[in-house]
């Protein structure tokens, strides 16, 4: 029938209502109940590299939550130093400077606690030095031990700081180099005098190939950006590992 309306009952609407409020606010207590335990259960079953909550400390082994960690506390100068000093790590502020688009600011130079930089002079960003740190211990040193039963006792690069753009060219993009926030590693000495190098043993069906692809996938788990031999000829000869570039491991 044209016109027609249905009958409204005020009172059965308004118990509705409250049912449905009702039934929302108990969900939602519920939900997060279940985030309570979920977090409680995490809390005491996973390893603290994994929770991104947890405090970040160089002698953990790298987890899921390193790499976000690390790139969180090097945005704190304090901070960052602190977890390297806790870790062991000896280190004195670098000399700053600053030319152009390029600058050195806050930055460290290691003096102990690892296996020595070389050459020694490499200032790094804390956030770069805290990932160099991490890697060095949680990954360099374990694979040297699987592939060959030494240690790593020197890092030899090709430079942490460098006033340039991306490789070398007179304009486009600034080089994380520029403001000491990446480091170009090129091989490693062992304790028993050989020594691994990106340029010759990438290639090696062996020991030494294996060990370098291992430092490569461990140093994706670390920092932002990775590049290895894999990714281009500019490459073949060297790791670059920054803590500033596009998330990027190659």
């Amino acid at each position: 029938m044209a016109g027609y309306r249905a009958p409204r009952h005020p009172q059965v609407e308004d118990h509705a209502r409250r049912q449905t409020r009702i039934a929302r606010l108990v969900g939602l207590g519920l939900m997060w109940i279940l985030v309570a335990l979920m977090a409680l259960v995490a809390e005491r079953t996973i390893p603290r590299q994994h929770l991104p909550w947890k405090p970040l400390s160089v002698v953990d082994p790298v987890g899921a939550a390193t790499k976000a960690k690390a790139a969180r506390a090097g945005d704190d100068l304090a901070a960052c130093q602190a977890i390297l000093s806790n870790g062991g790590l000896a280190f004195r502020r670098a000399e700053e400077s600053a030319e152009g688009f390029c600058s050195v600011r806050d930055a460290l130079e290691f003096t102990g606690g690892m296996a020595p930089l070389s050459p020694a002079e490499a200032p790094m960003t804390c956030k770069q030095a805290l990932a160099v740190a991490i890697w060095e211990r949680q990954v360099v040193q374990p694979a040297a031990f699987e592939a060959f039963g030494h240690a790593v006792v020197a890092v030899e690069h090709y430079g942490s700081f460098s006033c340039r753009r991306i490789y070398g060219q007179q304009a486009g993009p600034v080089s994380e180099h520029a403001s000491a926030n990446a480091l170009d590693v090129s091989a490693f000495r062992l304790a028993d005098g050989r020594t691994v190098s990106v340029k010759d043993d990438w290639d090696d069906p062996g020991a030494k190939g294996r060990f370098l692809r291992a430092v490569r996938d461990g140093a994706c788990r670390v920092f932002l950006t990775t590049l290895s031999p894999d990714y281009n000829e500019a490459h073949a000869d060297h790791f670059h590992l920054d803590m500033g570039g596009r998330p990027l491991c190659a």
